[in-house]
């Protein structure tokens, strides 16, 4: 009995240490890195926004699940040569404040866009350019404000049905895969996490700040990604796609252009190259892409392939 209550008595003593060091840690990041863009009020919130570049339609980059401006940084100067061009991070995500209490979904956040944008003089019309879940955004963009928007291109795009459909073909990548990853983040130690990370011991997380952000960015990267803020947010948008359901939103006939990866799962690649189609058959004016050296995050493995095709969709809505 002794043992057990010194046991437990250890455990919490090691939890609130954890907490205290994760609180100190966070507040002296703030401090350390500041936002590279500005702080847009929307409404008692503040959304961050890098924009560069100037003319008109704005491109507008909306990023994947809990990914920040950091990652969109290389590919923002090339677009940036043609038009202006802006990046933003989401609601709880990078330097973004929380969302009020409720529950987190696609329609809210291209709503928070919209403000953003209107907010932020970003005047219209605007090209979307949507990367996994951010393709779910810029179609939900398009739905509440069709007249703001000029052309689309998206970035191996999540689909509305995507869990349903996985989980038909590979039980693994459905439902309880999303449930399973939001559980270890849940119970994640951070404070245990940010001693391994300052001692170098995490190379998986040093390797994907190399490959993801610039090496002037690699520290403020790093600060983020071991930031209670970013678990809240991967658990938060996870929820999101979990509950996402029914057809995409057509898109009419503005010029289009999808972009997807040839390297794709074997179980599910051909699920997911399917609902590719469906996107790109969601315009009457629409260019579909295959990227054949890269994997998901295409604007990382083929960032050229990207910044063209983005290029190449505006001089189309001009």
């Amino acid at each position: 009995m002794k043992l057990a209550l010194r046991a437990a008595a250890v455990t919490a003593a090691a939890e609130v240490a954890s907490f205290t060091y994760q609180r100190i840690a966070e507040t002296r990041d703030r401090r350390r890195y500041p936002p590279p863009g500005r702080l847009v009020d929307i409404g008692g919130r503040y959304l961050h926004l890098v924009t560069a570049g100037e003319g008109s339609p704005a491109v507008v980059i909306i990023p994947a699940l809990a990914d920040n401006v950091l990652v969109w940084l290389r590919a923002l100067e090339g677009v940036a040569a043609e038009t202006k061009t802006c990046v933003y991070d989401r609601a709880e995500v990078g330097w973004s404040d929380p969302l009020p209490r409720g529950r987190r979904t696609f329609d809210l956040m291209a709503s928070d866009l919209h403000a953003l944008l209107s907010a932020a003089g970003i005047a219209p019309p605007y090209v979307l350019v949507g990367h996994s879940i951010g393709g779910i955004i810029a179609r939900r963009f398009y739905a509440q404000h069709p007249d703001l928007v000029a052309g689309m291109v998206l970035v191996e795009s999540s689909h509305e049905q995507q869990v349903s459909r996985f989980a038909a073909v590979d039980w693994t990548k459905g439902p309880a895969f999303y449930l399973t990853v939001m559980a270890r983040r849940q119970t994640r130690i951070l404070g245990a996490r940010r001693v391994a990370a300052s001692l170098r011991l995490m190379r998986g997380l040093d390797a994907d700040i190399a490959r993801e952000v610039l090496p002037e960015c690699a520290d403020a990267a790093r600060a983020i990604m071991l930031s209670t803020r970013f678990q809240r947010a991967v658990v938060g948008e996870m929820l999101m796609v979990v509950r996402a359901s029914g057809q995409p939103p057509g898109l009419g006939s503005i010029p289009l252009t999808v972009l997807s990866a040839a390297r794709q799962a074997p179980r599910i690649g051909p699920t997911w190259a399917q609902m590719q189609d469906e996107l790109a058959a969601l315009s009457t004016d629409s260019e579909h892409i295959t990227a054949p050296e890269a994997g998901h995050y295409i604007h990382l493995d083929e960032p050229d392939l990207v910044i063209k095709a983005i290029r190449d969709l505006v001089r189309r809505c001009r």
